[in-house]
């Protein structure tokens, strides 16, 4: 999975969710709006040590 792709991934979550990646990052595996969701579904997908990222409740943008 490219930068680009993690990042259209972010983007794309709901606000205030749980991205689950896969160990390399290679993949999505899901999205989930608590933690322990998110580690629920990356247990049930055989996934033992997922990469999260929280999405922020809303984007700003940075004023410099």
């Amino acid at each position: 999975m490219s930068r680009e792709e993690r990042l259209e991934a972010l983007e794309n979550a709901p606000p205030n969710s749980w991205i689950v990646f896969s160990e390399d990052e290679s993949r999505v595996i899901g999205v989930a709006p608590t933690y322990s969701e998110a580690v629920d579904l990356a247990a049930k997908e055989g996934i033992e040590d997922p990469v999260l990222a929280k999405t922020p409740n809303e984007w700003l943008v940075p004023v410099l």
